[in-house]
């Protein structure tokens, strides 16, 4: 049976107590995530808007100016969002070459249908 000190009153406790017998002080320490952990949400995004992007041109109804402006820049966050991730090398690099390739092939549609 191992004792360690309570870390408020310093009376000798078993290594397992959640709060000390003595003063009632709490002895677990909340740990902090660490920093060096990185999520791939970068890369989510640009993957999800190259897809919303590629999925509107599918649409066959007719497009106004606002809507092709408004995927446009969709498309430009997108590829934003995927050539940050790339160039951080964060987690989900497939997910964001991914969306970098989505976002340019819309980008260059967009551009195309603009010109019309």
């Amino acid at each position: 049976m191992a004792m360690v000190f309570c870390r408020a009153c310093a009376k000798e406790i078993h290594e397992t107590a959640p709060i000390c017998p003595q003063c009632g002080a709490s002895q677990h320490v909340a740990r902090a995530a660490p920093a060096d952990i990185d999520s791939p949400w970068l890369a989510i995004v640009s993957l999800i808007l190259g897809i919303i992007c590629i999925l509107t041109l599918i649409d066959d109804s007719p497009w106004d100016r606002s809507t092709l402006f408004g995927m446009s820049i969709f498309s430009v966050a997108s590829l934003a969002c995927g050539i940050i991730s790339i160039n951080q090398k964060r987690p989900g690099n497939n997910l964001a070459i991914a969306g970098v390739v989505l976002s340019v092939i819309a980008t260059l549609c967009f551009a195309g249908l603009s010109l019309d």
